[in-house]
């Protein structure tokens, strides 16, 4: 009798824990190395409304002569804006450049024994929204159905035959989003300002090795194609990398954390206002939505993470209470 109820409140838990997990994110696979197909695929996104920020190809090879290590056959990164779609979902709410652009990861690692596929695929769109904190159901939907679109042409495209589920239990944190901002003197040239500012952004960042692996100036991008944007007087999203941090988890047994990379930093100028704001997705959503349980490998990226804070503070910038 004891017995019986053991197992009933086993199964009880292992039935919670089930239903507890949340989705991070879901990988698409193709036996063999699929490199070929997936610069063809590339090469079509414009006919589905989608381009590239940055496509960082072959990472693996920086890896390498760099570090000497060689953890995955392919990694590269593809930063994907819908820009027609996105200009409603960034007026709404600046915080959707966390994830303008998000990433397409595609991967094969070298083991072709257990696992000789190339995977591709990005994060939950539920975990990029909760991340940043958006609430209301027809803006999550809207972000949804934009990345739906995408994940239709995808697997008509690729015709991938198997997937990867990646789930979490623990909580993203409560404030997924690091926020900043800085006051500043009204400039006679605000285009000149920006200018400055993006150059001294990548000069300092540089000293501390990290790399801007993409760039994109929405209020720009608009105002050529004669959108109105006018919520802003200057958004920009700058792509943060760092090498030594990315090969230390990606070429290191676990390269669907780079679902997550490169991180999106996004800028912007409230119109008519002194303030420049900028956020980014904190390292805690790595650590929590793939449940990394190695402490000095934690430790490790937190670090790396207060560095961009610091960075940041170095310029004037001061957090936001959230």
């Amino acid at each position: 009798m004891k017995v019986s109820k053991i197992i009933l409140a086993l199964t009880m838990l292992v039935g919670l824990a089930q239903a507890g997990a949340q989705l991070t994110g879901e990988l698409q696979g193709i036996e063999g190395n699929k490199e070929v197909e997936i610069n063809a695929l590339i090469k079509k996104i414009d006919t589905v409304g989608f381009s590239t920020v940055a496509a960082n190809t072959h990472i693996e090879n920086f890896y390498y002569e760099k570090f000497k290590e060689k953890g995955v056959e392919m990694i590269s990164f593809f930063g994907l804006v819908n820009k027609e779609k996105l200009r409603t979902l960034l007026l709404a709410n600046p915080d959707f450049g966390a994830y303008a652009p998000f990433n397409f990861l595609v991967y094969k690692t070298l083991d072709n024994k257990t696992d000789d596929n190339t995977w591709f695929g990005h994060l939950a769109p539920n975990t990029m929204l909760d991340i940043i904190g958006e609430k209301n159901a027809d803006t999550r939907k809207e972000f949804t159905d934009m990345i739906a679109g995408w994940d239709t042409f995808v697997t008509k495209e690729m015709k991938p035959t198997k997937t990867k589920r990646f789930e979490h239990t623990k909580a993203l944190p409560e404030h997924g989003l690091t926020k900043m901002v800085k006051k500043f003197d009204k400039p006679d040239d605000l285009e000149e300002f920006v200018e400055d500012f993006v150059a001294d952004h990548d000069g300092r960042f540089s000293k501390h090795n990290f790399i801007i692996a993409g760039f994109i100036d929405f209020k720009f991008e608009y105002d050529d194609m004669d959108k109105e944007f006018d919520k802003y007087d200057a958004y920009w999203v700058s792509l943060l990398c760092h090498f030594e941090f990315s090969n230390s988890i990606f070429n290191r047994g676990v390269p669907e954390a780079g679902m997550f990379a490169p991180c999106s930093v996004y800028f912007y100028i409230p119109k008519g206002t002194n303030e420049l704001h900028v956020g980014y997705a904190s390292v805690d959503n790595w650590i929590n939505a793939l449940e990394f349980k190695d402490q000095k490998r934690i430790d490790y990226m937190r670090k790396i993470d207060a560095e961009v804070v610091e960075t940041f503070k170095e310029m004037g910038f001061e957090l936001v209470k959230q």
